[in-house]
């Protein structure tokens, strides 16, 4: 997570010294997570307060949020970070590989590659409800193994799994994979079903 320095403290000047704490926990958990909950008894948890302290402390930094708990800075710089990271991997698998080296391999290849097996339709990351998405007391449902497509951007896709009861601790992972377009209607149910969720 980058810290602008001039902009964090022209933003915090105002703070005392824990509501300043609180803030940066929050942040911290913002930047970790992607999102936070919209839960006072959380909120006071991960800014480190008590019930009492949090009610004293809320209205101060609810404003330094926009609405929702989000902040569009930091979702911002996530989704920079994200595509830095995937820019370093994609690098890091040509393993040194020169430009040259990489098409005098590609010349040498005589034959051509098997065609892929067509991949079953997506689901739109806008669908709520799709058919056949239930678990079924047999097996998994019918619609469950098929991908959903990939957002447009990662607060999309956060977003959408938000809506899909996804747990907090599972965001990261299973936004990775809808972005990927790897993500299946059967992972978002099995949270579900954990959760007693319908």
């Amino acid at each position: 997570m980058k810290t602008y320095v001039g902009d964090e403290a022209a933003a915090t000047v105002h703070l005392s010294r824990d509501e300043f704490g609180a803030y940066e926990l929050l942040r911290r958990y913002y930047w970790q997570h992607g999102c936070l909950p919209n839960d006072d008894d959380r909120l006071a948890r991960i800014a480190r307060a008590t019930p009492d302290e949090w009610k004293n402390l809320r209205p101060v930094i609810e404003i330094l949020f926009d609405d929702g708990w989000r902040n569009a800075r930091l979702d911002e710089e996530r989704a920079n970070a994200e595509k830095y990271h995937a820019d370093r991997v994609r690098a890091g698998r040509k393993g040194g590989k020169t430009k040259q080296s990489l098409s005098t391999a590609r010349a040498k290849l005589k034959q051509p590659e098997p065609e892929p097996e067509p991949e079953p339709e997506p689901y739109s990351a806008s669908d709520t409800e799709p058919a056949g998405w239930a678990l079924e007391e047999r097996g998994i449902g019918r619609g469950s193994l098929r991908r959903f497509a990939a957002p447009s951007n990662v607060v999309e896709g956060r977003n959408f799994l938000i809506n899909h009861n996804v747990p907090s601790d599972q965001l990261d992972r299973c936004l990775r994979m809808l972005m990927e377009g790897s993500l299946t209607a059967y992972d978002i149910e099995e949270w579900s079903s954990i959760r007693g969720v319908a």
